[in-house]
Formats: C-alpha cells, structure tokens, sequence
C-alpha cells in the first residue's frame, strides 16, 4: 500500500510541475490517451468536459497563449482506494493561486478533489478528474440571475467574494508569479529579435 501511496502521490506532483511550467497543454501527457472519453471538471466549470476535444480546449483555449498570467497548483491530503490491480480511486484536496491576465487582482483557493487513475504499461495515468464543489463565485453568480429584483444585494455579494479570494492568496504566490512574468518577458525579447534579425 505504501508503495502504491507514494506512486499516486508522484502522478500528482508531476501535475503540480506542469502547472508551475505554464504548458498546461502538457497536462495530456499525465492522461490515458486510449481511454477515447476522459472526464474533467474545475471547480469553475459549469459543466464536465468530456472527450479529449473537450479536455484540449479546456487546458489551451488558444493554441500557444495563455489566458492566465500565472497558475500554482498543489495536491494535498491524497487519499487513495485501490480498485483492482490497475485502477485506484484518488480523494483529497487542490489548491490554487491565480492570476488572470487583465485589471484583477490574484486569487486563491482550496477545494476537494477526486479522481480515477488506470495503471497504463506499469505507469499510473488519470481518466477522471473533478473538484468536488463548484466555485462559489460563480454558483452565487448564477443564483443571483435567477433573482433580478435585487442586483444590489448581487453586486455587494460579488465584491465581498471576490475580496474573500484576494485576501486567501498563498505568501508565496507574489514571487511565484514575478518569476514567471519575468520569464515570459524574457522570452518575448528573444523572440521579437529574431523576428528582427535577417
């Protein structure tokens, strides 16, 4: 069993390092690519994704930019319960930190997280994964559209919400996110002087 923990374990902490890289589309790589109907569903989703165009999309909206300044991922609490020889059920907890690109300021948060990982020629793969409860800026957001006699009450909502995520923003998140803005910029100079170069 223990064995088995640290193997799970390791899955996740590769996810982690993609997340940190910014190449979310490389998350595909940790996925069972001959399971033809993987499912996905982010805490933000309001519904799951279903299939590998679902899931590709999800992951890079835009072929090659992100809409995202910076994302930081970590698992935690995994929990596992072994199905049979070459399936586990995975429960715990993710959390993230996040800047989106734009005025807004960054943001954190926890959520449950579950999943199913199939073991794939002696490597563990996932072919399901969900964060168990639905961001709940976006589900008042939604429950707010069913009541237009009060948008004040939605607005002050809203912002109180949002602040509560602001103020939840990891210590280590503001260097996180230099970093990689300072790579991005690096990254950009290069590029635009090559496209200069003749």
């Amino acid at each position: 069993v223990e064995k088995l923990q640290q193997e799970i374990e390791q899955v996740f902490r590769d996810a982690e390092s993609i997340w940190d890289s910014q190449k979310y589309r490389n998350l595909k790589t940790l996925w069972d690519e001959q399971d033809p109907y993987p499912f996905y569903l982010a805490e933000e989703q309001m519904d799951w994704k279903i299939g590998w165009s679902a899931l590709e999309a999800y992951w890079e909206p835009i072929p090659g930019r992100r809409m995202i300044e910076a994302i930081r991922m970590r698992f935690y609490d995994i929990k596992i319960k072994e199905l049979s020889q070459d399936l586990v059920f995975v429960g715990g907890w993710v959390r993230h930190d996040m800047k989106i690109r734009g005025p807004m300021k960054a943001w954190g948060g926890d959520a449950r997280m579950s999943a199913v990982l199939r073991k794939r020629e002696a490597v563990w793969k996932f072919v399901a994964y969900t964060e168990s409860h639905r961001t709940p800026l976006t589900y008042m957001m939604d429950l707010y559209k069913k009541q237009p006699k009060i948008p004040i009450v939605r607005s002050i909502v809203e912002r109180f919400l949002t602040r509560l995520y602001e103020k939840n923003v990891h210590p280590e998140f503001a260097s996180f996110h230099k970093s990689i803005m300072d790579e991005e910029k690096t990254e950009y100079k290069v590029s635009f002087s090559k496209k200069l170069s003749f």
